[in-house]
């Protein structure tokens, strides 16, 4: 008999479609739900469900696009700001949608801050939103929703009717998100009816493992209530299972919440708050605005309560008197006792077993099929897991960087070759953000491969560079279902960093090569004409001083008279003055042309001669005396005694010393600065060195690097052609030797030329 009752029950169960199959609307319904808090958090899960049970009945039918702001585990207000806050708007604002349904305040706030943008005219409803915000929310237009209010009272009230000797309430709870403060407030203003007799301490975000510590030095007479979130010492919510592990072996007493989720986990209970219900009555008031109702006719509600849920487990745990429980409570784990069994109570248990026996029979004629079953899933599952390997070696193998990124620029997996392109190693840490995780950065990437291969649905490149300098090709390639639709994509980085220097080498080397060629004719074809300057300008000056006397005498016995458009008197201190411009221009021309020309010069130097360092820098130093003596009145030159000899060219190391100590009196502001060149010989590494050291205004730090790069110069203003110090670098290239720059800006640089030294014996052939 009961086994034929159960058979339209099963039928029912294994044919559920063949029922109630109703006809689809003409016209599908677009619903955009918005969580403030992410998937798997019980409050959120709960909401999740009470809106999908009246959403998914027929013949509703309503797709739903379902985001999770998760500002519970990233609660930082300019992450959220820049990261989130710019996914979401490029996510939804090309999208439509008939109503938006929100829970809890973060989520609405979003809505409300972009209704402009993304939700104009668009109905909202929301849940979970504290009767605080009740005269805010209805003076919106085309916004209603369920309030959310737990009755603090009434828990605070059943705590000390169950616990008549409280002293004092410990108040666990959480300012990190806008519920978290507003919950607090809450609380604080049910707690001074009780104030009289109680004190109140809260506790608020303090990490799991203070709190554990805390817990366990309270003594009879505290009680704690839990009013929101408990976190880990890096701020990521604690699991339920954890939570309960928490309250079950550190807090020594009773423990009252609001939160039905913590019902039988730890909380003794009291009036709880519902999260299906909110999600239930939500959905339902959307189903209303979808069909028609007006908003404006639908104000925000406030949903009746729930009948109070006690744990029997944690009254009897610490020996509280059932008898002071509100009447129509509700008890979870309390055991059943048969006599207690009402006739319809009993009659189910036995149609219960009746059907279990019936379901025993079924499965044992399948427990051989089931065994060879799982004998062959073994088998698949041992190849699967070599598969795995095979595949985890190869792409843990791949020196290039394989990210996958979700649709909201999450890491979900990335190989060990993307940690040594980017800050920190991957691959064991999923569910950050791709810019903050990637390159530490609070907002999205303006040229990110991966938002394009988002948007545009086929591959993407483009060039990144990372924070320590490293130039990466980043290629994008998304990832489709079978309906077209974009799942993820992948990023795939390539290191270029070294292919890019040398491409950029080669091409200026490739520059310098022609600017040679071209520095060559020219240096040629201005020689021709300012060699003819210099030699008309000696003529021209031996004219002027034969000439001068003549006119000098005219000037005495006749008077001043014009020359050349000017009076003599003029002209005879003008014309010597014209005429060293005049020469001082040309040589200037042939020091240019000589740089040129030593620039472009690839050898033809003797470099095998046997040179003595002091005495070229004795040479240079009578070379250039009376530039030395207009630049300084504190001039040194201290040579080392005896110095080995150095094999090389005595003219071109010469050219180098005369450079770096012109280059030194360039360097002074005045007068009263010094240079000091000196020699010395570095036994250690058989190095001669000419050091010139002057206290002039240095080099600026960004110049440093730059100063021996061919026309780079501070001084183009003042006629500095930028070849002196690269034709210097050159000459010591060519004798094995370094040439090497220390500067403090303001304070003065020095040059320090090293060469490597004749050893006795060694023969220089």
């Amino acid at each position: 008999m009961i086994l034929l009752l159960l058979l339209p029950a099963l039928f029912l169960f294994a044919f559920p479609g063949e029922v109630a199959a109703q006809p689809e609307t003409d016209r599908r319904k677009e619903m955009l739900i918005l969580h403030s808090y992410h998937p798997g958090l019980p409050w959120t899960d709960g909401v999740m469900a009470g809106m999908q049970e009246i959403l998914d009945q027929p013949p509703e039918t309503i797709h739903y696009h379902v985001e999770y702001l998760d500002t519970m585990r990233h609660p930082d207000p300019e992450y959220f700001a820049h990261v989130l806050d710019a996914i979401l708007h490029y996510k939804l604002e090309k999208r439509f949608f008939d109503l938006v349904m929100v829970s809890d305040n973060e989520a609405l706030n979003f809505v409300l801050e972009h209704r402009q943008a993304l939700f104009s005219d668009t109905p909202v409803v929301f849940c979970g939103v504290p009767e605080s915000t009740e005269e805010l929310n209805r003076s919106l237009p085309m916004l209603t929703g369920i309030l959310e209010q737990p009755d603090y009272r009434g828990l605070l009230r059943q705590a000390l009717e169950l616990n008549p000797r409280t002293r004092e309430f410990i108040v666990i709870g959480s300012t990190r998100d806008i519920s978290g403060r507003l919950d607090r407030e809450a609380l604080q203003e049910a707690a001074k009816e009780f104030s009289v007799r109680t004190y109140f301490t809260y506790w608020d975000d303090l990490p799991a493992a203070e709190l554990e510590t805390r817990l366990r030095q309270l003594q009879p007479g505290h009680v704690v209530i839990v009013n929101g979130l408990i976190a880990d010492g890096q701020g990521q919510p604690l699991l339920l299972p954890e939570q309960e592990k928490l309250f079950r072996e550190a807090c020594p007493v009773p423990l009252f919440s609001h939160q039905e989720a913590l019902l039988g986990r730890g909380s003794i209970g009291g009036p709880v708050v519902n999260a299906r219900q909110q999600g239930h009555l939500a959905a339902e008031l959307a189903l209303r605005i979808l069909h028609g109702e007006v908003v404006s006719d639908l104000p925000p509600q406030m949903p009746s309560l729930s009948p109070p849920a006690f744990d029997y487990q944690r009254l009897n745990a610490f020996r509280l008197p059932l008898e002071v429980l509100p009447e129509g409570h509700r008890l979870i784990n309390q055991p059943l006792s048969f006599y207690r069994l009402t006739h319809q109570q009993a009659g189910i248990l036995i149609a219960v077993l009746g059907g279990s026996l019936t379901v025993t029979l079924l499965l044992t004629s399948n427990t051989l099929k089931r065994k060879k079953a799982e004998a062959r899933l073994r088998e698949s599952e041992q190849n699967y897991k070599q598969l795995s390997q095979q595949f985890q070696i190869i792409l843990e193998g791949i020196p290039d960087g394989l990210t996958l990124i979700s649709k909201d620029m999450k890491v979900i997996w990335s190989n060990q070759g993307t940690g040594s392109y980017f800050n920190r190693m991957l691959g064991s840490v999923p569910g950050e953000y791709c810019c903050k995780m990637l390159y530490n950065r609070a907002e999205l990437c303006k040229n990110c491969p991966a938002i394009q291969a988002f948007a545009s649905g086929r591959n993407e490149e483009a060039t990144i560079t990372t924070l320590d300098g490293q130039i990466l090709e980043v290629k994008a390639f998304p990832i489709l279902d079978g309906t077209g639709e974009i799942l993820n994509v992948i990023m795939h980085a390539t290191d270029i960093t070294e292919k890019t220097r040398l491409r950029e080498e080669a091409l200026r080397n490739s520059r310098l090569a022609s600017l040679g060629e071209l520095a060559a004719g020219v240096a040629h074809e201005i020689n021709n004409p300012n060699g003819l300057i210099l030699f008309n300008s000696d003529l021209v000056r031996s004219s002027w001083q034969a000439a001068e006397p003549i006119l000098q005498a005219h000037y005495q016995t006749q008077g001043d008279f014009p020359l050349g458009g000017l009076n003599y008197s003029e002209m005879q201190t003008e014309i010597p003055q014209l005429l060293n411009e005049m020469v001082e221009g040309a040589q200037r021309i042939r020091r240019i042309v000589d740089d040129l020309k030593d620039f472009v010069r690839q050898d033809g130097t003797d470099l095998k001669a046997r040179v003595d360092l002091n005495e070229v820098a004795r040479t240079a130093v009578r070379l250039i005396k009376n530039p030395i003596k207009k630049a300084t009145d504190h001039f040194e030159l201290v040579c080392a005694e005896p110095l080995p000899y150095f094999i090389g060219s005595f003219q071109r190391i010469e050219q180098v010393a005369v450079n770096l100590i012109m280059n030194a009196c360039q360097a002074l502001p005045g007068r009263e600065q010094g240079i000091r060149v000196e020699t010395r010989f570095d036994e250690s590494g058989n190095r001669l060195q000419l050091v010139v050291r002057d206290q002039g205004v240095g080099i600026a730090i960004r110049d440093l690097p730059h100063i021996s790069e061919p026309f780079f110069t501070t001084k183009r203003e003042h006629g500095g052609t930028g070849l002196g110090l690269s034709v210097a670098a050159r000459i010591v290239a060519e004798h094995r030797g370094t040439l090497e720059f220390q500067s403090t800006p303001g304070v003065g640089t020095t040059a320090i030329l090293s060469l490597p030294a004749l050893s006795e014996g060694e023969s220089h052939d």
